[in-house]
C-alpha cells in the first residue's frame, strides 16, 4: 500500500551534510524529513575523514549548537615531516577562530543523538528505490520504499546530500550541469589501524612518497600512503604497509598493529555547476569533491548547508527567496577558493616527495614552498587562514 505525505524539505542522505542541515532546519522551525539508504548502526560505525575547521566552529556557535555537537581539544598543529625531520606548523589566529578536533564520525554521532534523541527529528533509514520527480517545478516529490511499503513524499524543496554517486544529481537532466574535473594521477592507500596519534597529526613528505597519519578517535588513526592508481589490496599486504610507514615517516620504532581496513582513494577535484536545478539543491560531495590532502571535503559540505539553511529559513519564514536564489553562486565562490587551496596543497605535498611523478625541478620548487611556511610570516598566515577556513 502506498502512503502519501507532505513536508517542507526532503533531505536525501544522512551523512554529515544531511544531518547538519536537518538540525539547523529544526532549529529554524522548518519541517524536514531525512531519507537514508543505510541503517543507523551503519552510520554510527562508518569511519569518515575530516575535522571541523574554525569557520565551522563559528557556524555551530552561531546556530547555538557548538556545545552539544563539538568536542575534543583544539586542533592547532600539523607535523609537516620531510624525510623523517619534523617541522611543526602552528595554525595561528584569534582565540575565537580556532578549529576543534571533532572528527566527522564524532559529529555524525552527536548529530544523530541531537536529532533522534533530543529533537524528535524525522530520519527514515533503510530506504530503497528512491526517485525524485518534478524537481524542475515548485512542487517536487520523492518516491521510495522501506520495510513498511512504498511512499510518496511531497515537498517544496529537495536537498541532495547523498554523495558523489547518489540519486540526487542523477535526477538532473543531461546538459544542465557543467562538470569540471581534474585528475592528479595518483591515489592514496588509506589504512585504519589500532593505534592513536601520539604526537601531532603528520603530513609527511619523503623521497619514497607521501605519508600521513591522522586521528580517528582516542584509540585509532588512519595512515595515508601515496600509491599508484592501479594498486590494489594485493599490492599492499600488511608487511609492506608497515615497512613503507616506517620508511616514509623516518621512524623505525613504529610497530605493526591491527589493520582494520584498507581502501584506495584516487586523488581528484570535481565541481558540478550550478548547484541547483529548479527545487532541487545539491550540497557537499553531491556537488563537489576535493582531494583529501586538503582536508576540506567535510568543511565545504558544512558551508553549503549553512548557506542553505539560512536561505530556506528566509524563504519559508520570511517569504524572502533572495538568498535561496543566490545559493549556487554563493557556494561556488567558496568552492573554487577551496579548490585553489586543495590543488596547491596536494601538489606541494606530493611533488616535494617522490620526484618520479613530476621530476626533480618540481620537487625542489615544492620543497622551497614547504620551507616558506616556516620562514615567511606572510606564507604562514595565508596557510593558517586556509586551514581555519576564515579567509
Amino acid at each position: 500500500m502506498e502512503t502519501q505525505e507532505k513536508t517542507t524539505v526532503a533531505i536525501i542522505g544522512a551523512g554529515v551534510a544531511g544531518l547538519t542541515l536537518a538540525t539547523f532546519l529544526h532549529q529554524a522551525g522548518v519541517a524536514c524529513v531525512v531519507l537514508e539508504r543505510h541503517d543507523r548502526a551503519y552510520l554510527e560505525q562508518r569511519q569518515r575523514a575530516g575535522v571541523v575547521e574554525a569557520r565551522g566552529v563559528q557556524m555551530f556557535e552561531r546556530w547555538g549548537l557548538a556545545e552539544q555537537l563539538l568536542g575534543g581539544p583544539v586542533a592547532q598543529t600539523i607535523d609537516y615531516r620531510l624525510n623523517g625531520v619534523s617541522n611543526i606548523f602552528e595554525i595561528t589566529g584569534d582565540a575565537g577562530s580556532q578549529g576543534r578536533f571533532c572528527t566527522q564520525q564524532m559529529l555524525v554521532l552527536n548529530l544523530l543523538r541531537e536529532l533522534l534523541d533530543g529533537r524528535a527529528g524525522d530520519i527514515r533509514f533503510d530506504v530503497t528505490e528512491l526517485t525524485i520527480h518534478h524537481a524542475e517545478g515548485p512542487q517536487p516529490h520523492v518516491r521510495y520504499t522501506d520495510a513498511t511499503g512504498t511512499h510518496e513524499l511531497a515537498c517544496d524543496y529537495v536537498i541532495g546530500c547523498d554523495g558523489s554517486r547518489g540519486t540526487s544529481r542523477a535526477a538532473i537532466p543531461p546538459g544542465v550541469l557543467t562538470t569540471y574535473n581534474y585528475e592528479f594521477g595518483y591515489a592514496w592507500l588509506a589504512a585504519l589501524v589500532e593505534a592513536p596519534v601520539t604526537g601531532h597529526p603528520i603530513m609527511g613528505v619523503s623521497d619514497y612518497g607521501f605519508v600521513g597519519q591522522l586521528p580517528r578517535g582516542p584509540h585509532r588513526s588512519r595512515y595515508y600512503l601515496q600509491c599508484a592508481l592501479s594498486d590494489t589490496a594485493e599490492d599492499w599486504p600488511d608487511e609492506r604497509l608497515w615497512q613503507e610507514i616506517q620508511r616514509r615517516t623516518g621512524d623505525e620504532t613504529i610497530q605493526p598493529v591491527v589493520v582494520h581496513d584498507k581502501f584506495f582513494v584516487p586523488l581528484r577535484s570535481v565541481v558540478h555547476a550550478p548547484m541547483q536545478y529548479g527545487s532541487l539543491f545539491l550540497a557537499g560531495d553531491a556537488a563537489h569533491l576535493v582531494p583529501p590532502a586538503s582536508a576540506k571535503g567535510m568543511n565545504l559540505a558544512l558551508y553549503d548547508v549553512d548557506v542553505l539553511a539560512q536561505a530556506l529559513r528566509s524563504t519559508v519564514r520570511d517569504q524572502d527567496p533572495t538568498t535561496l536564489q543566490q545559493y549556487s553562486d554563493t557556494c561556488l565562490a567558496r568552492v573554487w577558493k577551496y579548490q585553489e587551496f586543495a590543488l596547491d596543497m596536494t601538489n606541494m605535498l606530493h611533488d616535494a616527495g617522490d620526484a618520479s611523478q613530476h621530476g626533480p625541478f618540481r620537487q625542489q620548487v615544492a620543497r622551497a614552498q614547504l620551507a616558506s611556511l616556516f620562514t615567511s610570516p606572510t606564507a604562514a598566515q595565508l596557510h593558517s587562514e586556509y586551514q581555519r577556513g576564515t579567509f
